[in-house]
């Protein structure tokens, strides 16, 4: 094989791997968020989500206590904060933080043995503090909680408890016309309208809630390890929910994880597992689900990650298994609004054993991130994409099958993880890097 030949090969597999760029944007230094904390269970990451501004927000909860803590693009991150009422937190936590500014965290309480657990919610206005947490629903015992947040600042809450799924809405001071400048309310949230049928196994619930204020919830249903359908509910926006549709295909293969997705016209997508493949279903604001495309080819996936941007962009990303060395691999394909779907691109070294993808698309098409963890080497990666390139940076070390939430917005990203005390690793610290 002569040198030209050689020097061709080299870079289109540098090309695939998705480590040549022409980006400009650059990871800022590592934040420590929280910790070290004393040895024990490692805690779950935090939670990240980024608005149209480029301004980052996280919360998590490793000691029982719900904080929070925020990234300003090109000003930095500001001092760390705690949720009013968090200091009884028990997990699960929920994060939106609207293209207004406006925030909220929602996060359940400790029962005890006379006061049974509370499902919490704390919003924040733009350039205002958190204010007391209320409780939107009394008596709930939520499982998994999921926020979204439009522009008129009405704030929208999906969660489960032991029966079926629910959702609730604040409504919001509105919106100027042509602006996103409305904050939430002053209460009460509306009566809990339940999505899903009782008891059929309705689990990983997701949420999103585009500017206009329509919403799209969906999550797997069926038996535990076996669920049968991909169900979805719809709002449009200054409407009612919709009855619950099943969205995926009847394949008598087991559906899985479905991520969802909303554009600025309430058009929307959901990508999950169909057995082992990775396929989207889509719909118009007043339409039916699509077929499913397989986006996954021949490859055996697993754990999908599915973003969309304001505009119609898609991206997926998923785990595969490396044919020769069986190493686990993270491959991701883009579509912009109304084109085809690119080729398949590995985004993950040779080396990587990696865990499963995170992904997060801008709302205005300008980043797609996808993240993961190396659990060969534990070490915490990402890879960006920006003016049509990939390119992939370790951020730092990770855990042994440590998820990494990512979040994009106006030319930024933002990573959240546990990583490893380097006096002991079995301790742990919560950190997060921003690229801008």
């Amino acid at each position: 094989m002569n040198p030209t030949t050689n020097a061709l090969l080299a870079a289109a597999w540098f090309c695939l791997a998705g480590t040549v760029s022409a980006q400009t944007g650059a990871w800022t230094a590592t934040r420590n968020l929280e910790g070290p904390f004393a040895a024990g269970s490692i805690p779950e990451p935090p939670l990240v989500a980024m608005n149209a501004e480029g301004r980052a927000l996280l919360a998590w909860n490793a000691t029982g206590i719900v904080r929070w803590a925020e990234h300003v693009k090109g000003g930095g991150w500001l001092p760390r904060g705690n949720v009013p009422g968090g200091g009884s937190g028990a997990g699960p936590v929920a994060l939106a933080l609207g293209n207004s500014g406006a925030a909220a965290v929602a996060y359940t309480t400790v029962a005890t043995r006379y006061t049974p657990s509370r499902l919490m919610v704390s919003v924040r206005p733009a350039a205002g503090s958190f204010g007391a947490a209320v409780e939107p629903a009394p008596g709930s015992v939520a499982g998994a909680i999921k926020l979204g947040i439009a522009c008129d600042g009405s704030v929208t809450l999906l969660w489960g408890d032991a029966s079926a799924l629910w959702a609730s809405t604040l409504a919001g001071t509105g919106r100027s016309p042509g602006a996103c400048d409305g904050q939430p309310g002053a209460g009460p949230w509306s009566a809990p309208v339940q999505l899903s049928n009782a008891h059929v196994g309705a689990a990983l619930p997701g949420l999103v809630v585009n500017d206009a204020g329509a919403a799209l919830a969906v999550w797997q249903q069926g038996a535990p390890g076996n669920p049968s359908a991909i169900v979805a509910a719809y709002r449009p926006a200054g409407g009612s929910w919709e009855p619950a549709q099943t969205a995926s295909a009847p394949t008598a293969r087991a559906t899985w994880n479905p991520k969802a997705g909303l554009d600025a016209t309430g058009a929307a997508a959901i990508g999950y597992l169909d057995g082992q493949g990775m396929v989207v279903v889509a719909r118009t604001p007043a339409g039916a689900w699509s077929a499913p495309a397989l986006v996954s080819g021949s490859q055996a996936a697993a754990y999908p990650a599915f973003a969309m941007s304001a505009a119609g962009d898609m991206l997926v990303a998923w785990l595969a298994q490396d044919p020769l060395t069986g190493s686990s691999e993270i491959w991701a394909r883009v579509a912009a609004s109304g084109a085809g779907w690119s080729a398949a691109r590995r985004l993950s070294a040779l080396s990587d054993q990696a865990g499963w993808p995170s992904a997060a698309f801008a709302g205005d098409g300008s980043v797609a991130i996808v993240g993961w963890t190396d659990d060969a080497a534990n070490v915490a990666k990402a890879s960006v994409y920006a003016a049509g390139t990939w390119t992939r940076r370790n951020l730092g070390t990770g855990y042994w099958g440590g998820p990494m939430p990512v979040a994009a917005g106006a030319a930024a990203a933002v990573a959240g993880w546990a990583m490893p005390n380097l006096a002991n690793p079995n301790a742990a610290k919560l950190v997060a890097r921003a690229w801008e």
